[in-house]
């Protein structure tokens, strides 16, 4: 069940009944009313890719009589006319097909993201969509050409969950806010959640992991090896991956390269500052 556990404990505080297993199939109407709903057995929930994508048996069902229905099943994407005319290709569930990296869709000049292209999802996995859909867009506009140049393409090495040492990492557990007895569950729709106390808040940011983790943006980075001697941890290193590139000196030794060009330099300035344009 998608519910996290303080959740399914509030409901069952609600006398609510919890049945799994079932899908809706049709609401039951008597004289114009509301007279129950029929439910069909779940035979299965995943497919074989692992995608959420229930199957049914249809021929075992159950009446679950009631006199109210409230449907809170999620939502589907109705693009109208939206792209009507356009290149845009729709996948499963009506969502656009793109770039998993650019976001770009058949018609080369729109861009999704969010859950059209992913399906239901994190509210973060949709910023993130956002901020780097905004970047193709940039890109596009500016530049008309690559859109992947300089972004990050995301490829990780998978972690092996098979061999994890964990034992030098903090594992609080989650905190979970206490639940405010004086409010009625079974009247009232307020918040009986109440904050965290002081203790909790700093467990709870306590949990938070410094990876250490970053990505060096090729097209601003100049290699002047500032940051390895500001780090306090010796965290930082450099590696020449083209040495042919360029030509590079040790620091002791910049003097023997700085002073031939300045001197260069300032023969060019003097004499050019002579010349009539």
């Amino acid at each position: 069940m998608p519910a996290l556990p303080e959740e399914i404990a509030e409901a069952e505080e609600e006398d609510i009944k919890i049945i799994c297993g079932w899908g809706p199939e049709e609401i039951v109407v008597k004289d114009g009313k509301v007279a129950g709903v029929t439910f069909k057995k779940c035979v299965s929930v995943k497919d074989a890719d692992g995608r959420f994508n229930p199957k049914y048996d249809e021929n075992e069902t159950v009446i679950v009589e009631c006199e109210n229905v409230l449907l809170s099943i999620g939502q589907s994407i109705e693009w109208g006319s939206l792209i009507e005319g356009t290149q845009v290709q729709l996948g499963r569930g009506k969502g656009a097909v793109a770039d998993p990296v650019t976001y770009q869709t058949g018609e080369s000049d729109v861009f999704t993201g969010g859950d059209v292209f992913t399906g239901p999802k994190f509210v973060i996995d949709a910023i993130a969509a956002g901020k780097e859909g905004a970047l193709s867009i940039h890109k596009f506009i500016h530049q008309g050409n690559s859109l992947t140049i300089g972004r990050n393409l995301r490829k990780f090495t998978e972690l092996d969950k098979e061999n994890v040492d964990a034992g030098s990492y903090d594992n609080t557990p989650r905190q979970i806010p206490d639940i405010d007895r004086t409010i009625s569950q079974k009247t009232s729709f307020r918040d009986v959640r109440k904050p965290f106390t002081e203790e909790q808040v700093r467990k709870e940011t306590a949990r938070c992991l410094g990876c250490g983790a970053s990505v060096v943006d090729p097209n601003k980075c100049i290699g002047c090896g500032v940051c390895t001697t500001k780090c306090g941890f010796d965290a930082i290193k450099l590696e020449r991956v083209h040495p042919e590139a360029s030509r590079m000196t040790k620091s002791e030794d910049k003097m023997k390269e700085i002073l031939p060009y300045m001197v260069k330099r300032a023969v060019k300035i003097t004499f050019s500052g002579n010349k009539k344009s």
